[in-house]
């Protein structure tokens, strides 16, 4: 009955691109940015940059969860350990 909401930023390569990789490559689709909360950004030290937002629901499966993982990795090239 709930919802899981990972918010994350990553140092390389610009999480825009990062976003868009996910989407066109692995078809993930996350938000990126500021999610019209500049000033909740700011107090997380997120500001300006944001992050990165990913939205699981409960049809989302571990399987998933795990996929997402490992494509987070290849695009930024950090290693992926469960």
């Amino acid at each position: 009955d709930r919802c899981a909401v990972v918010s994350l930023q990553t140092l390389q390569p610009d999480m825009s691109m990062v976003a868009y990789e996910l989407d066109s490559t692995y078809s993930i689709m996350t938000r990126v940015g500021l999610h019209c909360a500049p000033s909740a950004h700011k107090t997380l030290g997120t500001y300006p940059e944001g992050t990165i937002r990913f939205s699981f629901g409960p049809e989302n499966t571990h399987h998933e969860v795990d996929l997402a993982l490992h494509a987070l990795a290849e695009i930024t090239g950090s290693p992926y350990h469960l």
